[in-house]
């Protein structure tokens, strides 16, 4: 199994800083400004492969997408669209479901040994 954790920030003029210090802000009346950003990424290495992109618009709306391929042969992808509105993903399949013969349709939660009993 792969696990990957990415975090995007973006640094803001002024303000307190990260990591609880107060860095070099301009005090009162000062306000944070959102910058728009855009990134993206893939990862392709023998049975792993998967990626991500995203944007922001500045305005606190977030949109992208990010796949991932299953052990199954399918291609999961999941777009979304954030706001003040909250979160809207949409998930697809691409492709059709294998299983390797006598195995069964393992799956989350089972066995996958292909018989019951």
């Amino acid at each position: 199994m792969v696990c990957l954790l990415v975090s995007a920030g973006v640094a803001y003029p002024g303000g307190h800083g990260g990591y609880g210090g107060h860095g070099g802000g301009h005090g009162g009346g000062y306000h944070h400004v959102p910058l728009p950003y855009r990134y993206s990424y893939g990862v392709s290495a023998k049975h792993t492969n998967f990626g991500q992109s995203e944007w922001g618009d500045g305005h606190g709306n977030v949109g992208g997408g990010y796949w991932v391929n299953l052990p199954d042969g399918r291609v999961q992808k999941v777009s979304y669209w954030a706001g003040k509105g909250g979160y809207f993903p949409v998930v697809s399949y691409a492709g059709h479901a294998r299983y390797p013969a006598g195995k069964g349709h393992g799956g989350y939660g089972h066995h996958g040994h292909g018989h019951h009993g």
